[in-house]
């Protein structure tokens, strides 16, 4: 305790936008933060992704540390009010910038940050990020883009304090191009990043909807108790089942267009889906989803 003190009075004296975040206890042993379900923009300030924090009795795992420095400041400082562990270990479950925007926070403090190789071939970080253009200067002063330091190429396991983590990476491109999740065993909860989404539409953009159903197969498996997707509020066991069914829903409908030969645009105008149309961004993301998924399905029947 007295190691963390200092460190502690340095991040607390750290001048940075707080988002004030709520945190969430899901397990005695998982603590999350929820965002809101939509597009980030100076409303949020980046508060739009889900993060969590695992107590393994030595220290604290990161899941995702969120859409900037701020972000994952204000999550921190949460914690350590709740039980001030130091953290030990932060995981990037992908690419997308709201995920890891936070990692510079960490890494100042000397954390180790762990993502998939897909870091070294699909996140930029010479160019503007999308938080960056979408949130105010306030709420991303201090973010400089900072990529994990370790990355894997396969399925591992870590054995920290009482926890096992299992860390797997998806076989073939899904949301992203290489999605990770991580999974507690011993707590039977999933960490699905986004691969899993709640109460608003998931986007296909960048993805595969043939992948992505897949995945979502194939985590089933694992019956875990508590699910924690990258975006939305729902966190049980049937957490994963909305995008589940939005995604085979879509898969379906524009196999059935396809059949009748109707075209790209007539497939957009034709899918509607309209039991979705009350999540939110559905006006955003849709007619997109619908565009991406027609692309890749198009290839089946040639």
């Amino acid at each position: 305790m007295r190691r963390l003190l200092p460190l502690f009075a340095l991040v607390s004296t750290m001048s940075a936008y707080d988002l004030h975040l709520q945190p969430k206890r899901l397990t005695p042993e998982v603590v999350c933060f929820f965002g809101e379900p939509n597009v980030m923009n100076t409303t949020n300030n980046g508060n739009m992704v889900n993060t969590c924090y695992i107590d393994t009795s030595k220290n604290y795992v990161v899941i995702d540390s969120g859409s900037s420095y701020a972000y994952a400041q204000s999550a921190y400082k949460a914690m350590q009010k709740i039980k001030p562990l130091p953290v030990g270990l932060v995981i990037n479950t992908h690419v997308h910038d709201d995920h890891w925007l936070g990692n510079g926070f960490f890494t100042q403090m000397g954390v180790k940050v762990l993502g998939s190789d897909d870091f070294k071939h699909n996140a930029d970080t010479h160019v503007p990020t999308r938080m960056q253009t979408h949130i105010s200067p306030e709420a991303y002063a201090k973010t400089v883009p900072t990529l994990p330091n370790e990355t894997i190429t396969a399925d591992q396991n870590l054995s920290i304090g009482n926890q096992t983590i299992e860390l797997r990476l998806m076989k073939q491109k899904a949301h992203s191009a290489k999605d990770m999740i991580v999974y507690l065993p011993k707590l039977k909860t999933l960490f699905a990043g986004d691969l899993v989404f709640n109460d608003r539409v998931p986007s296909l953009s960048g993805g595969d909807i043939n992948g992505w159903i897949a995945a979502l197969e194939g985590l089933k498996s694992l019956n875990a108790a508590t699910i924690v997707g990258g975006h939305g509020y729902r966190s049980d066991k049937e957490a994963m089942e909305m995008t589940y069914r939005y995604l085979t829903d879509m898969r379906s409908a524009i196999r059935n267009a396809l059949d009748e030969g109707l075209g790209i645009e007539e497939t957009m105008d034709k899918v509607v889906m309209p039991s979705y149309q009350s999540l939110k961004m559905y006006d955003t993301l849709h007619r997109s989803n619908v565009e991406s998924a027609y692309r890749t399905l198009e290839w089946e029947q040639r």
